[in-house]
């Protein structure tokens, strides 16, 4: 069974395309090798790319040797950072549901979809880019 917490495919791709990024800051990497890397989309991954360097996080280059490199070091790119670059503001509210049927204060879940954003929140917060570079391995699938 797969837990409970789930990103979108968006930010699963941004979190792994800068990971492969930082493992060789030096290099600039095409959206067709990342999305190898990474085991997506190269469509998809390219409109996130472009949120990404929207936000600063990531400069490209065209032409011939072209692609991505990181904008700045990773051991300066937040998760949230990333994350904020692909979904917007991390919410953290009380229901599941979009448009809530209860005044959020009766929940059926409680304070346990709060707590448990608060967490995620703070983690995404504290943890840096560099972190994860590491995990990576390349010329292969990533994570």
């Amino acid at each position: 069974m797969k837990g409970v917490l789930k990103f979108s495919a968006a930010v699963s791709m941004a979190f792994h395309s800068l990971a492969v990024l930082a493992a060789d800051p030096s290099r600039c990497r095409s959206t067709v090798e990342l999305a190898g890397s990474i085991a997506g989309s190269e469509g998809h991954l390219a409109k996130v790319m472009r949120r990404l360097v929207r936000a600063g996080l990531v400069e490209s280059a065209r032409g011939p040797g072209g692609g991505f490199i990181l904008a700045k070091p990773a051991d300066r790119i937040t998760l949230l950072e990333i994350y904020s670059a692909v979904e917007g503001p991390f919410e953290t509210g009380v229901c599941l549901m979009d448009d809530p049927c209860c005044n959020e204060r009766d929940c059926i879940m409680g304070e346990l979809v709060r707590s448990v954003n608060i967490e995620v929140l703070e983690y995404f917060r504290l943890r840096k880019l560099s972190d994860f570079a590491g995990s990576c391995r390349l010329g292969g699938k990533v994570c």
